[in-house]
């Protein structure tokens, strides 16, 4: 009984963030493998962080959940400053990876709030 009600409340959880994993599905899979940096800048805002990974860039985009703006410096999480004080419940937050000329080659959603 308590294994369906489980996974119950994982399904439920799950259609519940589709439709904004999916408005980012339709915006950056087309462009996988062949998107630009500076092309999904000016989509998806300026990203709060880019790292480098084993040749790739890995960069971390947050979007307001109403209007898809960058998130304020004030609530960029600063690594070893205290907790924790980045409203992830408020934004979009993605990952996506480039390769050495800037290409698109892999994205995942972290947290798409419902």
């Amino acid at each position: 009984m308590r294994i369906i009600a489980h996974v119950t409340l994982l399904l439920t959880l799950l259609s519940c963030t589709e439709p904004r994993v999916k408005k980012y599905q339709d915006i950056l899979e087309p462009r996988v493998g062949s998107g630009k940096k500076e092309e999904i800048d000016k989509l998806l805002g300026n990203p709060t962080w880019c790292k480098d990974e084993d040749g790739t860039q890995k960069c971390e985009y947050r979007s307001s959940r109403a209007n898809n703006s960058p998130v304020p410096d004030v609530y960029k999480k600063e690594e070893g400053m205290g907790p924790d004080l980045s409203p992830y419940d408020r934004y979009d937050v993605l990952h996506l990876k480039y390769d050495g000329f800037g290409v698109l080659k892999d994205w995942e959603p972290v947290v798409v709030p419902h």
